[in-house]
């Protein structure tokens, strides 16, 4: 936010700055933390930057304040809206806090923010994370429209190796897109704004809606239908078709009434292997069993070189296979026309139907893969599958069956040896934990006697300095209230009073000096009008016969500038001049605007603006020179 000055002539106060009374204040503390200032706010949570006073480190916390079901009272706690919704807010809490924990587990996970901490205070919760630095995918798609092979191979296998491993914690993300993607300098993503207990809560209470970013989320998002590790795998190979074509792929639910997706493989944006557009184009089937059912079932075919064919023979790697290691795929010579058999739906399976932009129907991009290597996907990866033109030779599978039962043989001996090392291994571990858990019983007791001394000499001490603290603040409270009465008391004593003959105009009709007076008077109630024939025009009438003037000081500008009300004795005034009442003197900025010299501002008496218009009426001076359109809308802005 930008602030801007406001010194012109009779426009009015600076307005006050925005305050956020849901939000944390800076300098507040959450356990050892303390505010520095929002990072983001929405319906779920506010997320705050933060200091962790005990190791130095700055922080990011996420605060749980569902709107919609909480507030906060008297700028810390968090309290339900209304009993009958303290049920849902406390169901959500505690989703919140075991996001947190399960986050907090992954600490080592690749592309994955880090979680430090999460503690309950408040009344609520808070998940303490990484603070990270760079700009998100959207922004940096927004900036330069779509990235090339490399990057994109740069962002998506961390995200697959930190994905795996948050699925296999039992855990969905459920709202990866763009904007969820952190990038640092080097291009290296972190994913980052779970979504799983928001759209628990979401599916639980009316008082929260679900929000979904459209071309982002699966189709079972929107419905009651059971999610999983598809589910991600739709919204992060969303996020690639938009990095790579520079474009939001459509909506989930508009596909399934009328399918207008393009796919990559019939895209062929140049320099990205066949295979990976392949995947991709498999992650965004409508149809959540048409997708690869979890990320070791779909790192195989994003990884190969070339995009699969029916005769073809997929060598796929095992689900616990390094990201690094991806396999490529040898293709047959291509067969003369499809066996019109294999082309044929099943008898009892209906015909999959979707339509395109333009009318004609268009099959799922799970269709043109081989059946091998669809059932692989399903089956999550690994192991070897042969499709093949002809049968299979005789001989061979005797010499295959042959070494599958020597090789069954050797690791059965293998097992059994193994079972025995284990077994020994597992009776000295269980002696040397018995012996570790009396150290640590006894080390714990220790600790905890120590923990109890210091917290209770931290609370006294913390106990004094609340006292001192609150000593100090009322002794400065008073001090405030002495200065701020001996600056109003000061201040009425500099109103000035000035009196004496007209001299000369300033550089504008606004400014007048006096006889004897060494500084200029700004008058109050007329707008500045820098008009040479104007000011001598008005230098002439008021110069014509002696007048005196009486000036008082009734306000300042904004930059400190004292603005007076002027009274000037009339042109038939009899001498003595200075003695003359006020009641019969004349306001002499009326008297101006009166005779069209000057303009009413805005913020002038109504007198002034009547005879304005019947200065404008008579056609007088400055009327005489000025559009009346020009000046007609100064005073709505």
């Amino acid at each position: 936010m930008t602030e801007t000055s406001n010194s012109a002539a009779g426009a009015g106060p600076l307005q006050p700055p925005e305050v956020d009374y849901t939000a944390l204040t800076p300098g507040q503390m959450i356990g050892r933390y303390e505010i520095v200032s929002v990072l983001g706010q929405g319906g779920f949570g506010i997320t705050y930057r933060a200091r962790d006073v005990q190791l130095g480190r700055d922080v990011a916390i996420k605060e749980y304040l569902p709107s919609a079901l909480a507030i906060r009272q008297a700028g810390t706690t968090v309290m339900p809206r209304t009993t009958k919704l303290a049920d849902d807010f406390g169901w959500g809490r505690e989703r919140f806090v075991s996001e947190g924990r399960t986050l907090a587990t992954l600490h080592r996970t690749p592309a994955i923010v880090h979680v430090f901490d999460f503690l309950e205070t408040n009344g609520t919760a808070y998940i303490v994370m990484e603070l990270l630095s760079g700009e998100t995918l959207e922004d940096r798609l927004r900036r330069v429209g779509k990235l090339g092979p490399e990057e994109v191979e740069r962002i998506l296998w961390p995200l697959l190796d930190g994905l795996e491993q948050v699925h296999e914690a039992g855990f969905l993300h459920r709202d990866i897109k763009p904007a969820n993607i952190l990038l640092d300098a080097a291009g290296h993503p972190t994913l980052i704004d779970f979504g799983a207990s928001r759209a628990a809560m979401a599916g639980r209470t009316t008082a929260m809606t679900a929000i979904f970013t459209p071309g982002y989320a699966a189709a079972e998002q929107m419905t009651s239908a059971k999610q999983g590790p598809a589910t991600d795998i739709y919204g992060l190979s969303a996020t690639l078709y938009h990095a790579i074509t520079g474009k939001v792929p459509p909506s989930s639910f508009e596909r399934i009434i009328e399918d207008t997706y393009e796919p990559l493989t019939q895209l062929k944006p140049p320099g990205f292997p066949p295979g990976l557009l392949a995947g991709i184009d498999a992650g965004l089937a409508v149809t959540q069993r048409d997708r690869p059912q979890n990320i070791a079932g779909w790192r195989p075919l994003l990884g190969l070189t070339a995009a699969p064919v029916a005769d073809a023979t997929v060598i796929m790697g095992h689900a616990g296979e390094p990201a690094a290691a991806r396999p490529a795929t040898v293709a047959s010579p291509p067969s003369p026309s499809p066996d019109p058999v294999s082309t044929q739906p099943a008898p009892d399976a209906p015909e999959k139907k979707e339509t395109g932009a333009g009318g004609s129907r268009r099959k799922s991009p799970l269709v043109w893969i081989s059946v091998a290597v669809a059932a692989l996907l399903v089956l999550g990866g690994g192991g070897y599958y042969a499709f093949a033109p002809h049968g299979p030779d005789p001989e061979l599978l005797k010499a295959r069956a042959a070494a599958e039962q020597a090789e069954a043989a050797r690791k059965q001996a293998e097992e059994e040896a193994a079972k025995i090392r284990a077994a020994e291994e597992q009776r000295k571990k269980a002696e040397e934990e018995a012996a570790a858990h009396k150290r640590e019983e006894e080390a714990r007791a220790a600790e905890q006697k120590r923990i109890e001394e210091e917290t209770r000499k931290k609370i006294e001490a913390e106990l004094a300095e609340q006292k001192r603290q609150e000593e100090a603040d009322k002794a400065k409270a008073d001090q405030e209230a002495e200065a701020r009465r001996k600056a109003i008391e000061e201040a009425r004593k500099k109103i000035e009073f000035v009196a004496g003959y007209f001299d000369h105009f300033g550089k504008t009709l606004m400014v007048i000096g006096l006889k004897d007076q060494p500084d200029e008077i700004r008058l109050q109630g007329v707008d500045i009008v820098d008009d040479p024939a104007l000011r001598q025009l008005a230098v002439t009438a008021l110069a014509a016969q002696p007048r005196h003037l009486k000036c008082r000081q009734t306000d300042r500008l904004t930059d400190g500038t004292p603005l007076y009300r002027c009274l000037v004795t009339p042109l038939n005034a009899k001498e003595p001049l200075a003695d003359i009442p006020d009641s019969e003197r004349t306001d002499l900025a009326l008297a101006l605007v009166r005779n069209g010299l000057v303009l009413a501002s805005c913020d002038a008496p109504r007198a002034y603006a009547d005879a304005e218009d019947d200065a404008r009426k008579r056609s007088q001076s400055l009327w005489s020179r000025v559009k009346v359109q020009e000046y007609k809308g100064r005073c709505s802005k």
